[in-house]
């Protein structure tokens, strides 16, 4: 197998860190992303790679950092949308959006628009989760307050839906696009923090994004869903489905934040 450059978000711990560690072992070149310098550094040293940081909850530091990339990288094989965030002691941001939404959904769909012109023929894999309801769109543009699981269960649909509707977008183009829950509950600080349960073993998740990224069968599957909770591809919630609301969700994004 050819070795594949490979960018992962949120991968100073949890799910990120370990993939990157996986690939990484098995000689794939790991470009990783986070927003805590020290830890940046941390993992950078241990696993010999390039790091790039910022606060995904600030679309201008997401911009900024996607610039900085291009200046300093010719070409990505796999684009990991990794990070998250469930329970934020912030749930709006300066620009009065909600943070769950522009962490979960906003900053990768920015961040994987401008890195398309160095991931022709990659691979993007966007995590979403188990949790999914439709999206409000009053609380998308920040009008409306949630609890965190409904913010972070909107927000996990509509970056499933924008997946879906980029990869019919760019079907020409060679690039894979595909929305996976890792697996629910899974041993992070975010399932910690957010269900107060140590969580299920995180090597499930690691597999299926180091299958995801590098085995050929998921080529075919662009725009879909994968559940490994049930070890295959199904259907997202209903709306995941309705092209009519993805291309809305996608058009909203646009307009209010490129």
């Amino acid at each position: 197998m050819q070795n594949k450059v490979i960018m992962i978000t949120g991968a100073t711990d949890g799910i990120g860190l370990e993939t990157a560690r996986k690939l990484k072992s098995i000689g794939h070149e790991i470009i990783i992303h986070g927003r805590n310098e020290e830890k940046l550094k941390t993992v950078s040293s241990e696993l010999k790679i390039e790091y790039f940081k910022a606060d995904l909850s600030d679309l201008s530091e997401v911009r900024s950092m996607a610039e900085s990339i291009l200046e300093k990288v010719n070409k990505i094989d796999v684009l990991i949308n990794n990070a998250g965030v469930f329970k934020t002691p912030v749930t709006k941001t300066k620009d009065g959006y909600d943070t769950r939404y522009v962490v979960n959904t906003f900053a990768p769909y920015i961040l994987t628009k401008k890195l398309l012109p160095i991931l022709k023929g990659g691979r993007i894999i966007n995590l979403s989760s188990a949790a999914q309801v439709s999206v409000d769109f009053d609380a998308m543009s920040g009008k409306v307050e949630m609890s965190d699981f409904e913010a972070y269960a909107q927000s996990k649909l509509a970056i499933t839906m924008w997946s879906r509707n980029l990869a019919k977008e760019l079907k020409n183009d060679g690039i894979t696009i595909i929305s996976v829950n890792p697996a629910s509950l899974l041993a992070t600080k975010m399932v910690k923090e957010g269900f107060g349960t140590s969580g299920n073993d995180i090597s499930t998740g690691v597999n299926i994004l180091t299958s995801l990224s590098l085995d050929a069968e998921h080529e075919k599957h662009t725009g879909e869903y994968y559940d490994n909770d049930n070890r295959k591809y199904a259907s997202p919630q209903a709306d995941g489905l309705d092209d009519k609301k993805a291309k809305k969700i996608v058009d909203f994004m646009e307009e209010l934040l490129l």
